[in-house]
């Protein structure tokens, strides 16, 4: 019989969805799983140490962005490559929808018993942190600080289109040492995001943003530099944007600023920024 770790957030969703754990564990029996079930706790790190070495068919992750991150980090730190199954249950769900995981508690969860897993990249920052998405400093930073909870409640990821729409035109640029692959650049830029996985990307807002198709499993990060124009050109993307790809990007700042890592922001003057190439199998559509 097959064997299922259920890491479940007892918490994100739970007014959503219901019961979801008899549903959870409806599907795995009737999909022939054995499992173990670990409930999280309100704590800053949890203790999945004492899965290490243990073999399942799939590991299932039941619970928000917040979850998600600490889970497939957990799993590229430890180089643990079974199949990831996410149960999208939080505000935003950033990574489910940029993979195109269904929201459905019931149809995600029958996609990631049956379907195969691809392997994907991963980014690994500063030599002691990981993300899946995206990465960087500056104007995107901003959106995340500033798109409340409780909006995001109520719009889901639309929540943070909504805080773009009312802050691009305020954000000053601030200038950067940007070095992709060994080669400097020295740029004045309102945002720089680094990209493993294109968020939002089906959503034709994002459209213009688009030069390079990006591909969370080619070995390379897409680097988008956002640099002001004069008002005449402000919504000129092709004049606004320069893009790049790369292996190792580091960026530099004088002054302590804002970064983030797939939404969690943190103050600092360096961001290093490495590709793991296929350091993660996920179970998508």
């Amino acid at each position: 019989m097959k064997k299922a770790l259920v890491i479940f957030n007892p918490v994100a969703g739970a007014k959503k969805w219901g019961d979801m754990e008899k549903i959870i564990k409806n599907i795995l029996k009737k999909e022939g799983y054995e499992y173990e079930w670990f409930v999280t706790k309100k704590a800053e790190k949890q203790p999945l140490e004492q899965f290490i070495g243990k073999k399942y068919d799939r590991i299932i992750v039941s619970g928000g962005d917040g979850t998600v991150a600490e889970v497939s980090s957990f799993m590229i730190h430890n180089k643990i490559k079974t199949p990831l199954v996410i149960l999208p249950q939080g505000s935003a769900n950033i990574l489910a929808i940029s993979l195109s995981i269904p929201l459905s508690i019931r149809s995600a969860l029958e996609i990631g018993l049956k379907n195969k897993a691809k392997i994907l990249d991963a980014m690994h920052i500063n030599r002691r942190q990981y993300g899946m998405i995206a990465t960087g400093c500056g104007y995107d930073t901003l959106i995340m600080e500033r798109t409340p909870r409780s909006l995001k409640r109520k719009m889901g990821a639309l929540a943070y289109v909504w805080t773009v729409i009312k802050t691009i035109l305020i954000y000053r640029s601030k200038p950067y040492k940007l070095t992709i692959d060994g080669v400097r650049h020295t740029v004045s830029a309102k945002s720089i995001m680094i990209f493993n996985i294109l968020p939002l990307g089906h959503l034709r807002i994002t459209k213009p943003f688009i030069k390079k198709q990006i591909i969370p499993d080619d070995g390379l990060l897409n680097i988008y530099v956002f640099n002001p124009r004069p008002i005449r050109d402000r919504f000129n993307f092709n004049k606004q944007l320069k893009v790049f790809q790369g292996k190792n990007i580091s960026i530099k700042s004088k002054k302590k600023r804002h970064f983030q890592i797939d939404g969690d922001v943190f103050k600092g003057k360096t961001m290093q920024i490495d590709v793991l190439p296929k350091a993660i199998s996920i179970v998508t559509p």
